[in-house]
């Protein structure tokens, strides 16, 4: 592709470059669900990591951009990562899938174990946590106290609970949380919070290596 035909992507990759689903989405300006998709209906090839995530060579990304006529002038780097802390498989996975299915692109993983969070933290390297209040093992308050690190980074932390006290409002508010919203969630809200919010926090700890 040459310069002029407006299909050179703002990240500079190789050929042997590899992307995940959500830069993917990215790149080519579409929802991860239609990445998805490509792959189910083998139209785009992939790769499977082992732990069932797929990947794509950037050769084989431009080649199918090129097949169907599809601009591949996104920027990866506006990619929202999001990790949902909930024992609510129910919760984390509606939330995940809503979330994949915006216009905008997220990546999304879910835990419904607490003492997992931090460890997905320091690989996943996540824009904005959604932690339940209440979990087995650590509360959503003590994860945000743990995290009070990255809070000052930069990363968006938002509460979610079926019920809350006065006080836990106020220890997971100075814990560093930035709202605390209550289950069954507003979804208009939720994404309000995330999109009209975007700046807050974006680009926190997001190092793309290629």
């Amino acid at each position: 592709m040459s310069d002029t035909d407006g299909n050179i992507p703002k990240t500079a990759f190789t050929p042997d470059s590899v992307l995940s689903s959500s830069e993917v989405a990215a790149l080519l300006q579409v929802s991860p669900v239609t990445v998805e998709m490509w792959v189910r209906n083998n139209v785009l090839k992939s790769t499977k990591t082992d732990d069932g995530h797929d990947h794509f060579k950037y050769t084989d990304i431009l080649q199918h951009a090129e097949r169907h006529n599809i601009a591949v002038d996104g920027d990866i780097k506006k990619i929202t990562k999001v990790l949902i802390v909930d024992d609510d498989s129910y919760v984390a996975d509606f939330l995940k899938d809503l979330l994949e299915s915006r216009e905008i692109v997220y990546e999304v993983q879910r835990t419904g174990i607490s003492f997992m969070a931090d460890k997905i933290v320091k690989k996943f390297h996540p824009h904005v946590l959604i932690l339940d209040l209440r979990m087995p093992g650590m509360s959503g308050i003590e994860l945000c106290r743990q995290f009070s690190s990255q809070i000052e980074e930069g990363l968006r932390v938002l509460g979610i609970s079926g019920f809350w006290e006065e006080e836990e409002r106020e220890a997971f508010l100075e814990a560093g949380g930035e709202c605390c919203l209550d289950k069954p969630l507003d979804i208009k809200k939720l994404i309000n919070i995330l999109e009209e919010n975007r700046e807050v926090g974006e680009g926190y700890n997001l190092n793309v290596v290629f």
